[in-house]
């Protein structure tokens, strides 16, 4: 293992901004988190797990050591009934779990296709998409105390999984080095169609004649109408979080604008984060290289050479204007370094 230093985040990092970290690791195999974790103690510096960055946003340099998770591997771990088990380390991109399970006849991952980003980073954000969270399909992970250097195993119940939460992103932030995800995947595919994209993509379809692979290829369009593809344009996907209101505080909103899109959710209702940036006029803006994604506005983008910074700037000028018209604070989705 080679620890560098003063290393280019540009690469690594999907808004494409650039900083620089002043050590930077990557880590391929079990062996090197040993090391690293050795250089983390003997030097009093921060350290930064990083997949392929696909949720941060770099607004300075990063004064301690990014330890970048490249750790490759899927195995089958068993059957239960109607489950299959699939662990997966840290460092695998995403779309490649989702192309094993698929050829293996493994199900419940469909709905999450074309997420950017790697296995171990899904846990930390309790990644969701079109009517399916994570934690569906969690059964547990492993992870290494960064202080301790002790591994230990997290069930479902023990991530305290919520919406674009978890423990790793609240009270245990920075605290443990996600190494591998086990997914409880079931062998009978029952397709999620009720998210509202869906029902619209395959309304008159019959439910027979849509396949694993059908699912995926309406996602794929979906998502690709509606968001900037990863790798051409700097994004980090959603910035904002839907914001949950209370129901009083929904009849109030509504009297005053009908139109304003909202659910019902456990804790209140969710209203649509993407309705509030438009009404406040921000669809499509740009400021410099700077800018909110035309088909999508909870997207901000890099156009090219912004600086973390600047679009941290814009980020926040959406913010206050949203609390300013309709008294509701947006919630970053993305980390913010």
């Amino acid at each position: 293992m080679i620890i560098q230093q003063n290393i280019s985040l540009k690469p690594f990092n999907t808004f494409q901004v650039e900083a620089r970290a002043a050590f930077f690791t990557d880590v391929r195999q079990q062996s090197d988190i040993a090391e690293v974790l050795e250089f983390v103690h003997d030097n009093p510096l921060p350290a930064l797990i990083l997949g392929s960055g696909s949720n941060f946003l770099f607004t300075s340099d990063y004064p301690g050591i990014v330890i970048h998770i490249n750790t490759k591997g899927i195995e089958c771990l068993g059957e239960e009934n109607d489950k299959v088990y699939l662990k997966a380390e840290a460092g695998t991109y995403w779309e490649d779990l989702l192309d094993y399970a698929l050829q293996e006849g493994f199900y419940g991952l469909e709905n999450l296709t074309l997420i950017p980003g790697t296995v171990g980073s899904a846990p930390v954000q309790n990644i969701g998409a079109y009517g399916i969270e994570l934690k569906d399909v969690f059964h547990s992970l492993e992870a290494i105390d960064l202080k301790s250097g002790l591994s230990r195993i997290f069930t479902l119940d023990e991530c305290e999984f919520g919406y674009r939460q978890s423990i790793f992103k609240s009270s245990q932030k920075g605290c443990y080095m996600i190494t591998s995800v086990t997914f409880a995947l079931s062998k009978y595919y029952n397709p999620c169609l009720d998210y509202k994209d869906l029902k619209e993509f395959f309304e008159g379809r019959l439910i027979d004649t849509i396949t694993p692979h059908t699912l995926r290829d309406a996602i794929r369009q979906i998502r690709l109408k509606k968001l900037p593809e990863v790798g051409k344009i700097g994004s980090a996907g959603s910035f904002f979080k839907n914001p949950v209101i209370s129901e009083n505080f929904f009849q109030k909103l509504l009297s005053e604008f009908p139109h304003v899109n909202g659910f019902k959710v456990d804790n209140g209702i969710k209203i649509s984060a993407a309705w509030l940036i438009s009404q406040c006029g921000w669809k499509g803006c740009r400021q410099g290289d700077a800018g909110v994604w035309p088909q999508q506005p909870l997207v901000l983008v890099n156009y090219g050479n912004a600086s973390g910074k600047e679009i941290l700037q814009l980020a926040n000028k959406i913010i206050q204007s949203v609390e300013d018209r309709f008294a509701i604070h947006l919630e970053p989705e993305v980390n913010i370094i």
